[in-house]
């Protein structure tokens, strides 16, 4: 049982995500990354925004074609990671930017992962995240990394 196999899926996520203004942006990577169609919700707003992975990346390609994103970058801080069986859940911290990458304090959220394992390999199932806010911090105990197998 890998972790590394989980924690590589979780890295080329958010590098498939990411992009900068010097080069446009390929998004193909991440459909790869899901088992099936998968899903990710965005429940950072006052009510969810729900997609496929193919609906993903046709928002992001969208929002790149009208200029409404020059770039885009998104990155794992800390995560926690429970593994059992064929089925696994992280708990991933991130922060993202949308301008300079290098600001000392990025905003940050945190995504819940869920994983499947499908003839020996592991698959993204699913994602849901929301970004911190004044009501909602991150807790202490998601700032440190850690795995639990069972």
């Amino acid at each position: 049982m890998s972790i590394a196999e989980i924690d590589h899926l979780t890295r080329d996520f958010y590098q498939a995500i990411s992009f900068d203004h010097s080069a446009p942006p390929d998004f193909t990577p991440v459909k790869i990354l899901f088992y099936g169609a998968g899903i990710l919700i965005n429940n950072t707003f006052s009510k969810p925004i729900t997609f496929t992975a193919e609906s993903f990346i046709k928002a992001m390609e969208s929002q790149v074609a009208d200029s409404a994103m020059e770039q885009f970058m998104q990155r794992e801080l800390h995560a926690k990671t429970e593994i059992f069986g064929k089925v696994a859940h992280r708990i991933s911290v991130y922060e993202y930017n949308f301008a300079d990458h290098k600001m000392p304090k990025l905003p940050r959220g945190i995504n819940f992962i869920q994983f499947v394992q499908i003839e020996g390999h592991w698959r993204i199932l699913s994602m849901a995240w929301s970004d911190e806010n004044e009501s909602h911090l991150i807790p202490e105990e998601y700032l440190t990394d850690k795995v639990i197998v069972g």
